[in-house]
Order: structure tokens, then C-alpha cells, then sequence
């Protein structure tokens, strides 16, 4: 009877203890199992997580700072553990503690974990869930904060941007207040809103304690505002951030901009922040941070516009780089930008622009645009080599035989020249880099003094001031002998080089040495009569190949338009090159293009030279027809007379009428710009070119047909006719 009322008791107390049950006992079990079993492991794993991915991110002070450090799954797995473990015991919350008070963080907490994993759909999910499900208040709050985070890293941001206005609308904690501030701030660093995301993270700075996070923030308020060219409202942040227990790399970058900004701000002469950053180049402390000093000393150079000592100051950074390639592509980059916006020098910016597509990392906000300007400049640079090479090669042409042969010697002259300096200046810059290697090698500890035979760096200068003197000798008995017996065998070794220890041809016979000159002036001469060859191959000497220069040049001059026009965005040059196309070659091939593109961009179309030109002269072109078409009110009686037309053409077309049909197919085109048949009458017109013989309009038609109506029942027709076109 006792056992039994023993189990009838236990049955009792099981049952109280059911998640699904709203009793006080069943909810202090639950709670207490929860709390002690799951929750506080979950938390110490995720603050441990936190903390190792914030010790161990990498800065990159040069470019803009995240306010919230981005989301990367690659480097999350360094915490791999840790977070496995968070989702493992919030998961066991969820399924055996229903009914704890701490459900909700817990939820979070898995939420989390998985955003960090990268796993942002199933992260949503859970931040959908305990907004809709929980009746914890603050809780929600959190959850629908970490929802509009996910939508942000997974760039949806007009979707984070609906969240952040329902959570304007709660009664928030201050935690959450700060959070919502800080994520909202990211959110419109991101989309490019910089003037609100700074105005919303000083908001946020003032709910945060002193800490390296602050710091951060204040770091990167200040580039906000430097970006919008507001220094003063800058210049505060950056002298906050030595406030906030900085590492070292930021208060250092920070101290930086904070001199910059004084200069700009009229704080101080220039020469005054110029001297401060000459003192901290030759600080002991700062041996490794040379180049982010003449970095920031060039971007102070290029906000006075005082663009050769910001490119000398830029150069320099590069010169003595310890090898961060984040901050090579960023100076790169600005040499680039100079050369490009200021300088206008295409053909350098390209080769910065490479230069900083080849260091920066491919996850750089700023990738995607610099790819697109280094592709575009190096098209650019490209047809501008064409004009130059194909003008000068012209103008040899034009030359008589013996200026033209004179011309050719002082150019090839002139190369050889340039290629042994540029040779001796890269052997120049390699010597240096070298010594600066080998001086910054010896300045690690000046009062640490090694033995002599076992310092680097006194082997490394003894070794190279005896290659200079002997060159290079085999580690052997009497190196320094000019005759050494070993058996039989008699060796001699030349001063400077293995092999004997006299002059070059000191023994050699006068007749001899003689013979040798004229032999060597020989080969000169056939190698210097071979480079005039291959010289006189390339100039357009026949009728035919100054055609195919011409047509080269004006090629290029089309191409070099549209660059300007629709890359760089760039108008008036792109007027001027169409027109000097038009100029030079009246009778391109790309006169109906080049009308329509400068009719474009006059002020009042409709009056435009060009555009009568263009409708006079291509009055059937997809060009005009693009013009007209804007003009053009469609009815269904036009639509009824164009088929009428169309019929007539047609019939004509099958009783061979050639003529007759494509004249009045070219009527109809015109006339009837912006029906629904109007791809007919450009095919008619197409087949009856080819019916009439006229190759070169036909071929234009026919491309003109492929570009202007892509989505054509017809297009597939056109393509077997430009198959058909290519294969002849």
C-alpha cells in the first residue's frame, strides 16, 4: 500500500512537471532545467564566440568601417564548436522546456548562431517565430532587431528597412535601443545613406559604454563624416576613439585622420600637420606604419589639389610597404583616381587601376566599380594607342626615302636607350629596396650586437662588398691565385670573375681583336637593318594598307565616342570625338549611329543639325525610327493602314517587283514607326536588299534589325541570314 502510494504520488508530481502544463510547479521545474542545463551554456558559448571573432577580425583602417562587423561564415568556423554547442542546447529548450520564461531567449540565441553560420534563411525563420509567438515583450524586441540584421547581411534592405518601422513603433529597452540604432546605422552605411547612417550611430554612441566597440564606432562616424566632407563634425570621433581603449592600429589611424581633418578644418597650417607626420615617421614605434603615414599625407596633399606631392607622397607609401596588400590597393587606388578625375591621364590610371584589382580582396565593397572602370580605361587606352601608333606610321609614310630611313634609325636609337634606362632604374629600385631591407633588419635592436660571423645582416654586406670586388668564387684552396696546379690541369682566374685574373683579351692578338670588332659591328648592322625591316613592314606605304590604317583610326574614334558617352559618362568629350570622326571619315560606316548618339545629347533635340541629318540622309535606319518613335501616336487606323501597306509591298515583292516593293517597304517603315508590324516591313526591306544586290546596306540592315528588336518572332529568321552572311 505505501509503494503504491508512492507511485501514485510520483504520477502526480510527473504530471505537474509536464511542459505543457501552466502550473507554478511545472513552470519553476522547466524554468530551473532550463536555465541551468542549456541557457547558461548556450550564453558562455556564444559570448565566447562573440569575443573570438571580434579579437581576431581584420581592420582595414584605409577603406570605410562596417559600424557592425559583416557576417562571414568562412571565418565563423573558427567557432564552429561553440556555436554547435549553442544550437544543441537552445534546440533541447525548445523541445523539452515549452512552457520556461526563457523560450525566447533561447530561440534568439539559435537565431543567432545560425546567422553567424550563415544560414540566413532558417535564422529569418526563427526571428518570424518569436515575433509572432511570444508574448516576452523584450524578447520580441531582440528577435525583430536580429531580423532586420539577417535581411541586411542577405542585402535585402528594402525588406530590413519595413522592419526597422515596426520597431520604431515599440516602447524599447535600452539595450535594444542601442542595438536597433547601431543596426539601422549599418543598414544605411550600406545602401550609401552616410549623412543618416552617422546622424543614427552618434545616437547609438551615446547608450554605449567605453569599450573597443565604441571606439570602433566612433572610427567609423568619423570616415562617415569625411566622406560627406563634413571634417568638422569628424574631427571629434577620431580624438574619442583614444578614449575607448583602442588597439593600437586604430588609435594610430585615428590620430592620423584626426591631423588631416585639423588641416582641412583651418586647425592648423598645413606645414604644421605635414611636420607632425614627419615626427611620427621617424618614431621608433611606427617603423612598420611608414606607409599608412605617407598614405594619409598624400590624401592630405590631394585635398589641397596639389596632385604631384600627393602622388610623391603616394609613391612613397608604396615604397615602403610591409606587405599589407589591404593597404597597397587602396593606395593604388588613389593614385588611380587622381590620374583618372584630376589628371585625365587614361593610359596611368589604367595601370593603378590593375594594380589595385590585383591586391584588393574580391569581397571589397568597392570591387565591382573598380573592375568596371579598369575594363572600360583599358579599352580606352587601348583605341587611343591605335590613333597615336596609326597617325604617326601616316605620317612616315608621308616622309621621302632618306628622311624616313634617318627617322627610323633615331627611333630605334631612342627604344634601345629607353629600355637600358628602364633597366638600369628597376636594378636602381631593386638595390634600394634591398638596402632599406637590410638597414630595417639591423635597426630591429640597435643595442642587441651579435658575433660578426653569426649577424645576418654584417655576412649579407661583407658577402656583397666581396662579389663586387672578386665575383663570384668557388669555395676553394688559392681562390686568389692567378695560376693554381690541381694534377696536371692549370687553371687561371680573372679578378671579378671565375676563369683567370686578367684583362679580357689581354693575351689576344691585335689581328685578332680586330677581326672581332668587325665581326661584332657586323652583327650590329644586320640586327639594326632586321629592326628596320620589320619597322618599314608596318607603315602603310600602299593604297591599301593606308585604307586599312584609315580604317583602323576611324574605328577608333567610334569606340573611344561610345567609352566617353556611356562608361564615362562624360558628354561633352564624347560630342567632341563624334565629331571629329565625322570630320575625318564622312563616309563611316557609323554615321547613322554617331548622328543619332549626338542628337541625343543636344539640348533640344528637335532642332538638333544632327537629327536632321539623320532623317534625311538614314530616314529607314533603326536609328531615325528610334528618333521618330516618341513622336509617333499610335491608333488603330494607323495600325489598319500599315497592314494595308504591308499587304501591297508584299505583293509586289511576289510579282518581282524589287524596286517598286522596297521603296514602298522603306515608305512604310518610316511612316509607320511604332506598330505592331513594323519588324515586318524591316524584314521586307531586308529580303529585297538582298533581292537588289545591295551588299554592304543590306548588311547593315541586317544588323540593325538584330540590335533593334530583340524580341521579334522574326529574329530567328535574321540570325540564319547573318549565318548564312558570315559563312560567305
Amino acid at each position: 500500500m505505501q509503494k503504491l502510494s508512492i507511485f501514485i504520488l510520483f504520477l502526480i508530481f510527473t504530471a505537474g512537471c509536464s511542459q505543457f502544463s501552466n502550473s507554478p510547479t511545472s513552470k519553476a521545474w522547466h524554468n530551473t532545467n532550463a536555465l541551468f542545463n542549456s541557457l547558461i551554456i548556450s550564453r558562455d558559448n556564444m559570448k565566447e564566440a562573440e569575443k573570438e571573432l571580434f579579437k581576431t577580425r581584420e581592420e582595414n583602417y584605409s577603406a570605410l568601417m562596417p559600424i557592425l562587423l559583416p557576417i562571414d561564415s568562412t571565418k565563423a568556423q573558427a567557432v564552429a564548436t561553440n556555436l554547435k554547442e549553442v544550437i544543441e542546447k537552445t534546440s533541447l529548450i525548445a523541445e523539452r522546456h515549452s512552457n520556461s520564461k526563457y523560450l525566447a531567449e533561447a530561440y534568439i540565441l539559435l537565431g543567432k548562431a545560425r546567422l553567424m553560420k550563415g544560414d540566413f534563411v532558417n535564422a529569418i525563420e526563427v526571428f518570424k517565430y518569436v515575433n509572432s509567438t511570444t508574448k516576452d515583450q523584450v524578447g520580441r524586441q531582440t528577435a525583430l532587431v536580429w531580423l532586420m540584421r539577417s535581411y541586411i547581411e542577405q542585402r535585402d534592405y528594402e525588406t530590413a528597412l519595413k522592419v526597422s518601422e515596426v520597431i520604431r513603433t515599440l516602447d524599447l529597452t535600452k539595450a535594444n535601443t542601442r542595438d536597433f540604432y547601431l543596426t539601422k546605422a549599418y543598414l544605411h552605411q550600406r545602401t550609401g545613406e552616410f549623412a543618416t547612417s552617422a546622424a543614427i550611430a552618434e545616437e547609438a554612441l551615446k547608450l554605449m559604454s567605453k569599450s573597443e566597440q565604441k571606439a570602433r564606432v566612433h572610427y567609423a562616424v568619423g570616415q562617415l563624416y569625411d566622406i560627406i566632407d563634413q571634417s568638422g563634425k569628424a574631427l571629434p570621433h577620431y580624438l574619442a576613439v583614444a578614449k575607448n581603449k583602442p588597439n593600437y592600429d586604430m588609435e594610430f589611424y585615428a590620430r592620423m585622420n584626426a591631423l588631416l581633418d585639423q588641416a582641412v578644418a583651418r586647425r592648423g597650417s598645413s606645414g604644421d600637420v605635414q611636420e607632425n607626420f614627419r615626427r611620427m615617421l621617424t618614431d621608433r614605434k611606427n617603423s612598420d606604419l611608414k606607409d599608412k603615414i605617407y598614405y594619409t599625407m598624400g590624401n592630405l596633399e590631394a585635398k589641397k589639389e596639389n596632385f604631384p606631392k600627393a602622388i610623391e607622397y603616394y609613391n612613397a607609401s608604396l615604397r615602403n610597404s610591409t606587405g599589407n596588400n589591404a593597404q597597397n590597393a587602396y593606395t593604388y587606388l588613389q593614385l588611380a583616381e587622381i590620374h583618372y578625375n584630376q589628371l585625365q591621364k587614361y593610359d596611368m590610371a589604367s595601370m593603378y587601376y590593375d594594380s589595385t584589382l590585383t591586391t584588393l580582396p574580391k569581397n571589397s565593397p568597392d570591387y565591382e566599380r573598380i573592375s568596371k572602370r579598369a575594363s572600360s580605361l583599358s579599352d580606352f587606352v587601348k583605341y587611343q594607342r591605335v590613333l597615336v601608333l596609326e597617325d604617326s606610321l601616316q605620317r612616315l609614310a608621308a616622309m621621302n626615302p632618306a628622311a624616313l630611313e634617318k627617322t627610323l634609325e633615331r627611333a630605334i636609337q631612342q627604344k634601345e636607350e629607353d629600355a637600358k634606362k628602364a633597366q638600369e632604374l628597376a636594378e636602381e629600385r631593386a638595390k634600394k629596396m634591398n638596402n632599406v631591407a637590410v638597414d630595417r633588419l639591423s635597426d630591429k635592436d640597435e643595442t642587441f650586437k651579435r658575433w660578426e660571423l653569426y649577424d645576418p645582416v654584417v655576412i649579407a654586406r661583407n658577402k656583397s662588398d666581396f662579389q663586387q670586388r672578386w665575383g663570384t668564387r668557388q669555395l676553394e684552396d688559392n681562390w686568389r691565385r692567378k695560376d693554381k696546379e690541381l694534377g696536371s690541369i692549370s687553371f687561371k682566374v680573372e679578378r671579378g670573375a671565375e676563369g683567370t685574373n686578367t684583362p679580357a683579351g689581354a693575351d689576344t692578338p691585335a689581328a685578332t681583336r680586330q677581326e672581332a670588332a668587325e665581326q661584332k659591328a657586323e652583327a650590329a648592322a644586320k640586327e639594326l637593318d632586321s629592326k628596320k625591316k620589320e619597322l618599314y613592314a608596318r607603315i602603310p606605304t600602299s593604297p591599301e594598307k593606308l585604307v586599312a590604317s584609315q580604317r583602323k583610326q576611324e574605328e577608333a574614334y567610334y569606340q573611344l565616342g561610345k567609352i566617353y558617352k556611356f562608361q564615362f559618362n562624360e558628354p561633352e568629350n564624347a560630342i567632341e570625338t563624334f565629331q571629329t570622326l565625322l570630320a575625318k571619315f564622312p563616309k563611316t560606316v557609323h554615321e547613322a549611329e554617331v548622328l543619332y548618339l549626338l542628337a541625343l545629347t543636344s539640348p533640344n533635340q528637335e532642332t538638333s543639325p544632327y537629327r536632321t541629318t539623320l532623317l534625311n540622309k538614314y530616314p529607314a535606319s533603326t536609328y531615325a525610327r528610334q528618333l521618330l518613335r516618341g513622336n509617333v501616336s499610335i491608333t488603330s487606323d494607323t495600325e489598319s493602314k500599315a497592314h494595308v501597306v504591308y499587304s501591297q509591298a508584299f505583293n509586289l515583292y511576289s510579282n518581282e517587283s524589287y524596286l517598286s516593293a522596297l521603296k514602298m517597304a522603306e515608305d512604310g517603315l518610316i511612316t509607320y514607326t511604332g506598330t505592331s508590324i513594323e519588324d515586318k516591313f524591316a524584314m521586307l526591306r531586308i529580303i529585297l536588299l538582298a533581292k537588289t544586290e545591295q551588299r554592304e546596306v543590306y548588311q547593315q540592315a541586317l544588323n540593325e534589325f538584330i540590335q533593334g528588336y530583340p524580341s521579334s518572332n522574326l529574329m530567328d529568321r535574321a540570325k540564319e541570314l547573318m549565318a548564312v552572311l558570315d559563312k560567305k
